[in-house]
């Protein structure tokens, strides 16, 4: 297991857009600096040269995480992630190569009789359970200005994006204390008549992350603080419990908030330490 990974600060707002791809009047590419993810951006339809992005940022940042929130990407789906040079978009700093949207299903997952028992790939209803997020960490520190996302989509008639993170990552040295959780929280309004019987509201429920830093060197907790100073508890957070666990990525990362702001304690002698608690944002 990789250790945790907070990445904090969104860029995307403050970036430029070029003329790249083909993204609809209606639902333009500026809708993914929206944080209502509902408010979507769309291509004109779904053909790789329409489904393409490119952005410009304010000046050159080191982005170290890539969050792709409320995509409509099919199970068949590639992507691609480069950062260049110059505006020329000419001179490559650094390359994702293609990607799986969803990477496949461990052997035995599906019946013989099961359309995707060969493929081992994850079905549209399966993934459909889930604000479907493509989280992506940067293996090398690059810091630039120029950057491009493809989608490759065959089965798709459009590319829809809700939000778009670009940030920067903390990753501890130790991993999270014994006892960290992930869940699932409802949001589901329940009410009982005079009789006994219940009558339900259903809303989407919501993960929540709780866990715990502890020996944290002297840098690591100036920089927690900092985290929980420059986020808030309305900053956006994008929170992935172990980034090498590719298959189950999905169902635990995702964009989310401070739901509390914790305080760095001295434990022990030269050792800090800190909590945290994200709330998934829906």
């Amino acid at each position: 297991m990789s250790n945790t990974i907070i990445s904090y600060q969104n860029r995307i707002d403050d970036v430029t857009f070029g003329a790249y791809g083909s993204w609809t009047a209606a639902l333009p590419l500026t809708n993914i600096q929206n944080r209502q993810i509902s408010k979507v951006a769309r291509s004109t339809n779904g053909d790789n040269a329409n489904t393409r992005m490119r952005f410009t940022t304010d000046i050159a940042r080191i982005v170290s995480t890539v969050g792709i929130v409320a995509h409509n990407l099919s199970s068949s789906a590639t992507w691609r992630y480069t950062v260049y040079e110059d505006a020329g978009y000419t001179t490559l700093a650094y390359d994702s190569g293609t990607l799986d949207v969803w990477p496949q299903m461990p052997y035995g997952t599906y019946e013989w009789e099961d359309v995707h028992f060969w493929d081992l790939t994850a079905t549209d209803e399966e993934i459909s359970y889930y604000t479907k997020t493509l989280v992506y960490s940067v293996d090398v520190v690059v810091s630039e200005q120029y950057y491009q996302i493809e989608f490759f989509d065959d089965l798709a008639a459009y590319v829809e994006v809700g939000r778009l993170f670009i940030g920067a990552k903390y990753q501890p040295v130790i991993g999270m204390n014994l006892g960290a959780s992930i869940g699932y929280e409802s949001a589901t309004l329940v009410d009982t008549a005079l009789s006994g019987a219940e009558y339900f509201d259903r809303r989407d429920s919501y993960r929540v992350a709780q866990f715990t830093l502890d020996h944290l060197t002297y840098d690591e907790s100036i920089m927690n603080n900092d985290i929980m100073k420059i986020s808030g508890t309305d900053a956006e957070i994008l929170y992935i419990w172990d980034d090498s666990d590719a298959l189950n990525l999905q169902r635990r990362a995702f964009l989310g908030r401070l739901r509390t702001l914790s305080p760095i304690s001295q434990p022990y002698n030269t050792r800090y330490q800190t909590s945290y608690e994200i709330k998934e944002l829906l």
